[in-house]
Formats: structure tokens, C-alpha cells, sequence
């Protein structure tokens, strides 16, 4: 410790809770106010590697827009839109509680509805009590699990028995390895937790290896020294992958002793991918017969490849079976379970049997629902289908809790859901600020932040580049009456006379959060003791984090398949519809032509939706979301670099500003998702550069997502693009205000 201008300043080793790295950080403090956030050059695994996202995010903790008290809307007769006063907490979880068991006895219990967002994946206490605060009432569940990766747990279930099994990449000893819908340089990467992905991408091209990014776009983290673009159209990957397949078993590449050992089922894989030749699919997705081969014959010709896909896959409308051939053409080529290809690092704890519902093959789960079969993937229902359940007439939602996310922008069909929204009788929402969402809250409560809670990076395990375990502290307490998620759902479990937490110890103060953090902590707490780990430990270990032994390569294969034989599913009964209908759309996508198709553009300034109101990140080029469009688009159609256009088709239409951009192919659109936040003026940074939610373009509803994941389509969207008349033209940022 130090002693600056007679006040104590401490450092506190902690890590980043905003993506999966979980960059290890030092936080200066003083008295109880953190004044600067900065890499940790001494963690074992991240080594000082940190973005500017994490470094700022100490704006996030001390922003006056932060909701620091529980609100609850005024009366409707209130003379001021969207006004809220502050009550205690007392009172806020006594009129909750009272009037969510009202609605669950004029309803039943499916009448109250949980919505838990992004952020939540890098609260270890909130991802695991979150859901089961609702499965112990008898609601209904959703989370924006189902418009990012939920196709990645029902593939990985299918293919390996286990939601929770995802082979990632060794990219360390990789010599050829194949990136589909991910900006590494961007985003960081996604099911993979590594601190700095675009140093393995040059370490792999400077020892001549080869990396390939497949995308529609010429991403950030292409370069001569990172790897080599693959231009490919929207929401054609499947087709690629299976031609692909297709490609490397005409020459030779399958690995039949792998197969005969670990396989099933490779005679019907073999008759899928049989009507998907390079010479049938290059017309669909741009990419030409030869070069498909040629693609074919690098990855044979490497001592090993690797493969990986994100969510530019996920959100196409075959996102599942896009999953299954990512981990088929690592399987049946003998780079599955081997150094260099794809392996699974275990962690601090055994996360596939976990994952594992049952041992035997029949994982279909279909239940009876008023929108016909429908699957739990996660413990999740479709987030396409929340405004459906509240209108539906026999059993209809009528109260829905929000944690962390923001349904309004993040859920397609922004109208629809408004709509629905009327129809609630009681709408909760738990965050950090007043989003879009909550503005339409009856309640909001204050939620704390990753610098005001103790937590361990449980997001990660099995998926790490580096296996490690970190364990935190909060750094500060909480500002304001902030509260973390565990405790504000187990008050208001006792207080509609459920079971929670505190019924363990009825003499302890259940007002005092710290009181029982450490019960809170029990589940946690446990995985460690399995590793012969405990929270004291690992904050003596240098940088405040512990290094995992790394599995051999071939325990993926020998242990970690989780179905009783123990055998990779190479085409499992579950998709024999969904095969079908994706032989059907090829057809279709083949006669098709002409159309712009709408993609996601990820953006080094933005996160999903929560980090929209950090002053810092809105530089002159980031104030909004354009609509970027190659130059042979925009001269086909007319357009100019900033004009303003009318993008619409059958579920919606936007206004935005065109941006040219020369690193998209041709038929392809992009922007960013998670503004439109003109609704939100308790987010003053927010709402003074909203931007348009591109989700008004895309589909809700029945035939809106994938059956196989509830997986929503979110790329690959149709859309039209016009001039509108001069008269109308406008800034779109004004226009929304």
C-alpha cells in the first residue's frame, strides 16, 4: 500500500466480466472509490492482455444514469412520461411479492415469465440462481440464449450427449485452422476463452500455417500477417460446409479408423452431404467449385487443422446443423480430440457430464405446448415466442421478470413486443440502468456490477485456450443500494412464501447481503473443493488466479462423449426434419437472386445493448448505426455515402444512413444491433445518440427461429433498401429523438 495525498490507495487483483477472456485486472482504489481499472501483467493466463472496453468500464460503475435506488412507476394520472419515484427495499419486495402470488392464483403458475440476458453469463452467482428461482415457481423461462448460441448447446447434445461439450480450437499448435461468422479481432472470439486471440492468428501465419476467415464481410482480422479472407454470400454456410465435406470425402480425407472406432451413424452423414458437390453449391454461396476443393485439399494437406464458427452461423436460419458439420469436419478428417485440431481443455471442474440430461440417444425432449411441439434448450423457451405466450389465450403470461437484458431491442419484432407488453400486469426489471425495457417497468430494481460482487469466471470452463480459475472479491461495496441478483430473487422467493436461501438460518438479518454471501456461494464453493481449490487459495496464487493441468488431446474422445457408448453421433435421428428441409432451401436459395441480405456488423465500440451509455465509447464514427453497403450495391441502386434510406421488408421497416464499405460482398448489408434507444431517457448518453434497432427488421413468431434450438434468425434476413424522397430525408439520430 501507498499513501497519496494523506488517502490510503490499495490494488485489488480482479478480472473483467464483459466477454469470455476474463482479462485478469488490477483495480487502484481509495477509501472506497476505484480510480482506475489496468491490466494485470502478472495473471498466469491473460498476462496483461485487456481491451478498452474493460478498461473503461469503471464509467459504468460510478455513471450517474446508474439506478441506485428501487423505482416504481408512478401513478398513470402522472403528469411526467416514463416517471418513477424511489421506494425502499422493504417495500418494493413486500408489493412485488403480493402481487406476483395475486397473479399466480387467478392464473396459475406458467402465468409468471423470467427473461435473463447476456450479461448474466459472467455472473456465476446470477447464471445459476437466476433460472432456478423460476423452475421452483412453475414459470415459464427465456433468455437471450436464443438469439446468440443456443443452436451450440442442441448441436453439441445431439453430436456429443452433452449441451456442455464444445471442442475448441488449439491454435497453438494448429497448422491450418478455418473461421467461420467470427471477428477474433472484434468481439474476441465466443465459446472459446482465450485473452488474445489475433497474436495466435499471427504466431500460426508466421510458422507457415494457413487461417482462413469465412465470412461476408473482410472482417478486422484479416491481414497478410493473421490470415486470408473467403468471401461467402449471407446465410449460406451450411451448404459451403457440407460441399466442403462433400470435397474431402471425394478425396480421400475421411479418417475410417477413427470412424469405425468412435463413430455412428457416418453412412447417413455420407448421404446428406452427398447432395451437396462444390459444383451444386458455388452458385449459392458465391464461392466458386475450384475453390472449394482447393479449400478441401489445404485442410488435408495440414499435419493438423482446427475449426471454429460464432454467431454470424448462429443466428442463419440453419445455425444447429451448421454446428454438427463444424464438428464433423474436425471428426471424420482425424483432427477431432488431437493436438492442433480441435480438444476439449477440462478446467477446473468436469463441465460435459453436467451438460449430459441422459446417456441414451433419444434427446428429442418435445413437449406439448399452443404453439405445437416445442423443445427447452438451455431451460430456455423461444425469446421469439415471449410475445406469443403473453398473448396466448389459454394460459397467458401476465407478469415477467427481467434480469440483465433488454428484450425491447434484443428480441425481434420491437412493435410486437410493445404490444404485448400492454397485456402484463406486473413487469419487473433488474439492471443497471432504466433500458428501453425498463422504461416500461412497473418496477425497477438496482442491480450490482462485476466491481461490487464476488465472483469466479464459471463462463469458460471447458472452452479455455489456457484453463483457469479466478476468483474475486468486490472490490468495492456497493454504491447507492445496489443488490446483487441471488439476494433480491431469494427475498422475493420468502416473500411469496416460497423456498429460498434464507430459510437455512431463520435467526440470521436477511437485510444484511454480506451476511449470506458465503451461503449464496455454496455451489461455487463446491466445484472448487472438487479441484482441491478454495476461494482463500486462489487469492494467494499470483495475479489471483490458478492454472488447470490441460487433458491429453485424446480424453475428448476416450471420456468426454457423454452418450452411454460413447460414440460421436454423425448424423443423429434428431435433424432427419430439419436434413430435409435444408435440402428443400437449397433448392429454393438456388432460384433465388438479387435480394440484399441483412447481416450483423459487430462494432469495437459497442456490446450487445449494455454498454450504450459510456461516453467514451461514442467517438464521431460510433454515434450510430449505419447501414454499410458494398459500392456495387449502392450504385445499382442509386445511392450515395450517407444518405438517408427506407430499409424495410415483411416484418418491419427502418430509416438509416447509408455508409459505403468496400470490405462487404456484393448482395450483402450489415449493422449493428442493440441501439434504438430514443425510449430510454434514463440513459442520457444513450438516448442522445439512439440509432435505429435493426431487430425491427427481422422475423418473431411461429416459424421465426430454429425448431431443433429456438435458435432466432437474425442474419441472412431478406431486406429492401430505398431512397426516400428528399422531403423526407432526414438524420436518423434526430429523427428517432
Amino acid at each position: 500500500m501507498t499513501d497519496s495525498h494523506a488517502t490510503q490507495t490499495r490494488t485489488v487483483s480482479t478480472f473483467c466480466r464483459i466477454c469470455e477472456p476474463s482479462c485478469g485486472f488490477i483495480a487502484e482504489v481509495e477509501g472506497q472509490q476505484v480510480t482506475r481499472l489496468r491490466p494485470n501483467k502478472e495473471h498466469p493466463a491473460t498476462k496483461g492482455f485487456a481491451c478498452h472496453k474493460g478498461l473503461a468500464f469503471n464509467d459504468v460503475h460510478v455513471d450517474p444514469d446508474r439506478v441506485n435506488v428501487p423505482l416504481r412507476r408512478q401513478r398513470a394520472e402522472s403528469a411526467v412520461a416514463n416517471s418513477f419515484e424511489s421506494l425502499d427495499w422493504e417495500s418494493a419486495i413486500e408489493q412485488i411479492g403480493e402481487r406476483l402470488n395475486g397473479i399466480r392464483e387467478r392464473y396459475g403458475d406458467g402465468a409468471i415469465a423470467g427473461f435473463m440476458g447476456n450479461p448474466t453469463a459472467f455472473n456465476s452467482l446470477a447464471q445459476l440462481e437466476v433460472p432456478s428461482f423460476f423452475r421452483r415457481l412453475g414459470g415459464r423461462f427465456f433468455s437471450s440464449l436464443t438469439q446468440d448460441c443456443a443452436n451450440k448447446l442442441a448441436g453439441s447434445e445431439a453430436v456429443f450427449g452433452s449441451s456442455n461439450l464444445h471442442p475448441v480450437p488449439d491454435l497453438a499448435h494448429t497448422d491450418y485452422f478455418l473461421c467461420l461468422g467470427e471477428n477474433p479481432k472484434v468481439s474476441h472470439m465466443s465459446f472459446y476463452s482465450v485473452a488474445e486471440p489475433m497474436a495466435l492468428m499471427r504466431s500460426i501465419v508466421s510458422r507457415g500455417g494457413k487461417v482462413r476467415y469465412v465470412n461476408p464481410r473482410r472482417i478486422e482480422a484479416v491481414s497478410p500477417a493473421t490470415g486470408d479472407w473467403q468471401p461467402i454470400r449471407p446465410d449460406t454456410d451450411l451448404y459451403f460446409l457440407a460441399a466442403l465435406l462433400n470435397a474431402i470425402d471425394s478425396q480421400g480425407g475421411f479418417d475410417e479408423e477413427v470412424l469405425a472406432r468412435h463413430g455412428k451413424r457416418v453412412a447417413e452423414l455420407r448421404a446428406f452431404i452427398a447432395d451437396f458437390s462444390p459444383d451444386v453449391v458455388a452458385p449459392v454461396c458465391g464461392i466458386d467449385a475450384d475453390q472449394i476443393r482447393q479449400l478441401a485439399s489445404e485442410w488435408l494437406s495440414a499435419d493438423a487443422a482446427s475449426v471454429h464458427m460464432s454467431t454470424g452461423v448462429n443466428m442463419g436460419r440453419q445455425g444447429t446443423l451448421c454446428y454438427w458439420l463444424v464438428q464433423m469436419l474436425s471428426f471424420v478428417t482425424g483432427n477431432l480430440g488431437r493436438r492442433g485440431g480441435n480438444i476439449y481443455p477440462r478446467g477446473f471442474y468436469d463441465s460435459a457430464p453436467l451438460g449430459a440430461k441422459q446417456r441414451s440417444e433419444d434427446i428429442s425432449n418435445w413437449q406439448d405446448s399452443e404453439f405445437g411441439p416445442l423443445r427447452e434448450v438451455g431451460g430456455t423457451l423461444p425469446g421469439n415466442l415471449l410475445p406469443d405466450f403473453i398473448e396466448a389465450g389459454d394460459t397467458p403470461i401476465r407478469a415477467l421478470i427481467v434480469i440483465a437484458g433488454n428484450p425491447l431491442l434484443s428480441v425481434g419484432g420491437e412493435e410486437r413486443m410493445r404490444e404485448s407488453f400492454k397485456q402484463l400486469e406486473l413487469i419487473v426489471v433488474i439492471d443497471l440502468y432504466r433500458t428501453a425495457t425498463a422504461e416500461l417497468a412497473d418496477y425497477v430494481l438496482p442491480a450490482v456490477d462485476w466491481l461490487e460482487r464476488p465472483d469466479v469466471n464459471l463462463t469458460g470452463v471447458g472452452m479455455q485456450a489456457v484453463p483457469f480459475v479466478h476468483y474475486s472479491d468486490a472490490v468495492v461495496p456497493p454504491l447507492g443500494e445496489r443488490r446483487p441478483e441471488w439476494w433480491i430473487l431469494a427475498r422475493l422467493a420468502k416473500a411469496m412464501g416460497q423456498r429460498s436461501l434464507f430459510d437455512s438460518d431463520p435467526n440470521r438479518d436477511i437485510t444484511d447481503v454480506s451476511a449470506w454471501e458465503s451461503k449464496a456461494m455454496a455451489k461455487i464453493d463446491a466445484l472448487l473443493a472438487g479441484a482441491e481449490l478454495s476461494r482463500d487459495v486462489l487469492q494467494q496464487q499470483p495475479g489471483g488466479a490458478a492454472l488447470m493441468p490441460e487433458l491429453e488431446p485424446e480424453a475428448l474422445l476416450k471420456s468426454a462423449v457423454q452418450f452411454a457408448d460413447g460414440r460421436v453421433d454423425c448424423c443423429p435421428p434428431l435433424f432427419d426434419e430439419a436434413l430435409a428441409a435444408a435440402r428443400q432451401q437449397l433448392a429454393e436459395d438456388t432460384q433465388a437472386g438479387g435480394e440484399l441480405r441483412l447481416i450483423n456488423l459487430r462494432s469495437n465500440y459497442m456490446h450487445n445493448s449494455w454498454l450504450h451509455n459510456m461516453e467514451k465509447l461514442k467517438r464521431p464514427k460510433q454515434r450510430d448505426n449505419p447501414l454499410h453497403m458494398s459500392p456495387a450495391d449502392a450504385q445499382r441502386l442509386g445511392l450515395v455515402d450517407e444518405q438517408t434510406v427506407r430499409v424495410h421488408n415483411r416484418h418491419g421497416e427502418i430509416e438509416a444512413t447509408v455508409r459505403i464499405d468496400d470490405s462487404l460482398v456484393s448482395g450483402a448489408v450489415a449493422m449493428s444491433h442493440g441501439w434504438g434507444n430514443a425510449g430510454a431517457p434514463g440513459m442520457r448518453v444513450a438516448s442522445r445518440y439512439p440509432g435505429v434497432n435493426v431487430n425491427r427488421l427481422l422475423p418473431s413468431g411461429l416459424g421465426s427461429f430454429d425448431k431443433l434450438s429456438n435458435q432466432a434468425f437474425m442474419s441472412g434476413v431478406p431486406v429492401t433498401v430505398e431512397a426516400l424522397p428528399q422531403a423526407q430525408s432526414a438524420p436518423v439520430a434526430a429523427a428517432a429523438t
